[in-house]
């Protein structure tokens, strides 16, 4: 039974209603949460997209639903909306002009740090830096003399560019894991679906999020929420009347629980980790699956590995952060365009414990210590920050890998002398990624070449530089992520399982070749427990 605006009786949130951060009415991944990698994708991807459907609504919709064009630049929407395409884009030229005007600052920079003579001392540059920019970068040399700049990132977040304005939480019950693929088409409000404009950190979200585990009155939540009673009325139908307590049994015994992609959470009777969160969503036929319902009330640390939208998925975030202790992401300092700080975004979302480390730097937890492992590839040679996570507990050692490259070989020789040897090792497998363009075309000032763009691709390892990395920290057992294949990613990802693609045959090769030389090997899919 759905809540009623006025009722007293104790609610909770439904756990088939998916929760969807939205800035300006697109899933906010973590380039839309920085002010400087969201300008550059309002003017290069979103405001592209929609005024291509208006010029063709049917060809969007028709290779929206093409497999071979999954993941391109198509918006999904079902039945023509044209109109209300049309007034987003007004609106959003209109509350983001800001940004837009960076957007358009950063190339006007990059042209006159171009034409900068070899050794120019530079300082003469800073009175003809682009006037959205004024204030805001740095002009600096590296050490090849190529001019360049560095972003103030701290100042976008507190001057003009850091407004939570259009922020919003799209709640729409589910009934399959399919979405529309959050990079290419914005959430429109439907019959089903409802968009709050409510800023990520308002205190009311974790009031909202709070009822599924503590149920409260719903006019407790609407209040909390500060919405209108319209509004109100339309959030009612996602509450339900309040059911039995969740009662988790307690960890006796290390664990791994794998959740799927790669999420994995490893806890023991004194704590928990949860490492690059992405929570399936529970409806009637969803099949087993690992829930938040699933997690413990507390988690001392969620272990972020990047920023790309598989791996810092701020709608399940958002979801579990009344119960999270610290986030823990990569160090960024660089100020690059490419590279923006977690931490700030994180924080600026409303996050108030987020602690940075740099490679090799660690902290103590409840459970046990963790440590940051220098994470290489992935990014199609971009400088961007990145982390592998280490964490010793009841006498093991665990490495969640993500989608690190043996690139090196050697650089894993010095990795085992600084850290020891690694008894568990999980890792993703993608050796045939998206190209560089697919996620960072909109920040460069001139994209590259497309035959550029797919040599430059987001590999992880195949099953040579797997085997590399196991045998240099002397692994015992191995496991390999489903790497997107489990039927709730698809909306950030559009991979769907096929047994003969690279990345599966390369995984299945390398669990092989692991069990040939003595080292238990699995290929991971859904969730399952792993003793530790």
């Amino acid at each position: 039974m759905n809540a009623t605006p006025h009722s007293t009786q104790p609610v909770a949130l439904r756990s088939d209603v998916a929760v969807e951060p939205l800035i300006d009415n697109w899933y906010a991944w973590s380039h839309l949460l920085s002010p400087g990698t969201l300008a550059r994708n309002m003017a290069r991807r979103h405001l592209p997209i929609m005024t291509s459907y208006l010029e063709s609504p049917a060809v969007h919709q028709r290779s929206s639903r093409t497999p071979a064009l999954a993941g391109g630049p198509f918006m999904d929407l079902g039945e023509d909306r044209s109109a209300d395409i049309e007034a987003l884009i007004e609106t959003t030229r209109r509350r983001a002009a800001r940004l837009l005007e960076f957007d358009t600052a950063v190339d006007a920079l990059q042209e006159l740090l171009a034409k900068a003579g070899p050794g120019v001392p530079l300082e003469g540059l800073y009175p003809l830096v682009p006037e959205p920019l004024q204030g805001y970068v740095e002009l600096v040399y590296d050490l090849q003399d190529n001019a360049s700049f560095r972003l103030i990132e701290s100042l976008l977040y507190r001057g003009d560019y850091g407004s939570a304005d259009g922020q919003s939480l799209a709640l729409e019950p589910l009934r399959a894991d399919r979405r529309p693929f959050a990079l290419s088409t914005p959430r429109l409000e439907t019959d089903e679906r409802t968009v709050l404009p409510v800023p990520f950190h308002h205190p009311g979200v974790d009031v909202m999020f709070s009822t599924l585990r503590t149920p409260r009155p719903f006019g407790e939540v609407a209040e909390a929420l500060e919405v209108t009673p319209d509004a109100a009325g339309k959030l009612a139908r996602y509450f339900t009347a309040a059911g039995a307590p969740v009662r988790r049994e307690p960890v006796k015994e290390p664990r791994i629980r794998y959740l799927g992609h790669a999420c994995v959470l490893a806890e023991n009777e004194r704590g928990a980790v949860l490492v690059d969160p992405l929570l399936p969503p529970a409806f009637p036929g969803a099949g087993p699956r690992t829930t938040d319902a699933d997690l413990p009330d507390y988690i001392d640390h969620v272990l972020i590995t990047h920023g790309h939208q598989d791996h810092l998925v701020l709608e399940s975030l958002l979801r579990l952060r009344t119960r999270i202790g610290t986030v823990v992401v990569p160090r960024s300092d660089n100020g690059s365009l490419q590279d923006p700080s977690l931490r700030l975004a994180l924080e600026a979302a409303g996050f108030p414990r987020v602690v940075e480390l740099a490679e090799l730097q660690e902290i103590e937890t409840a459970m046990g210590r963790i440590t940051a492992v220098p994470f290489f590839g992935e990014h199609g040679d971009l400088a961007i920050s990145k982390s592998a996570w280490l964490l010793e507990t009841d006498g093991r050692t665990v490495l969640f890998a993500a989608d690190t490259s043996t690139v090196d070989p050697a650089a894993y020789a010095h990795v085992r002398r600084a850290i020891g040897k690694v008894d568990v090792l999980l890792l993703g497998m993608e050796c045939e990624g998206a190209p560089l363009t697919w996620l960072y075309g909109p920040l460069f000032t001139n994209e590259p070449a497309r035959e550029v763009a797919v040599r430059r691709r987001l590999n992880g390892n195949d099953d040579i530089g797997a085997m590399a990395l196991a045998e240099a920290l002397g692994c015992s057992r191995a496991y390999v992520y489903a790497m997107g294949h489990e039927p709730w990613v698809w909306y950030l990802t559009t991979t769907t399982f096929d047994a003969n693609a690279a990345p599966v045959q390369a995984a299945e090769r390398f669990v092989a070749a692991c069990r040939g030389r003595g080292i238990e090997a699995q290929r991971l899919h859904g969730s399952c427990d792993l003793a530790l």
